[in-house]
């Protein structure tokens, strides 16, 4: 992967609507030669597909629950977290935190609901909440 991938993957995370005419423009290459590229990307799995990613409702409250595991039992949780359609990601982490779960819930009483339901999993010791208050970065990928 060369300077010129590397500033299309950019491009793309960036605005991934962004016309050919405007990638090849950014990239400094014709059309024809961006789109050979593009097709390489997908062929290589360096662009794996294209996805649409929802809006969050603006009302929706954004909250972490940092839970500590009496053992490690990650991979046990985790698929019982796809039945909760208000987890919005669950990451396994390295440190005093086991794992760290994003929820995008409609009202406090809801998210107190999830958070109950975690922590009445017997292979959870702890769970801790925060409240997103603000996004200052955030990248696709």
């Amino acid at each position: 992967m060369d300077d010129k991938d590397q500033r299309l993957l950019m491009l793309l995370r960036e605005n991934a609507r962004a016309s050919i005419k405007e990638l090849a423009a950014g990239i400094d290459l014709s059309r024809t030669a961006l789109m050979e590229r593009l097709k390489r990307l997908e062929r290589d799995g360096d662009i794996v597909g294209y996805t649409l990613k929802p809006s969050r409702n603006k009302k929706a409250l954004q909250l972490f629950f940092m839970i500590k595991t009496h053992q490690p039992s990650c991979e046990v949780i985790a698929p019982r977290l796809t039945n909760i359609p208000e987890v919005t990601a669950c990451h396994s982490l390295g440190g005093a935190i086991d794992m760290m779960v994003e929820i995008s819930a409609d009202n406090l009483e809801r998210a107190n609901e999830i958070r109950e339901q975690l922590s009445a999993y017997p292979e959870v010791s702890e769970v801790t909440t925060s409240t997103l208050l603000k996004t200052h970065i955030q990248r696709s990928g």
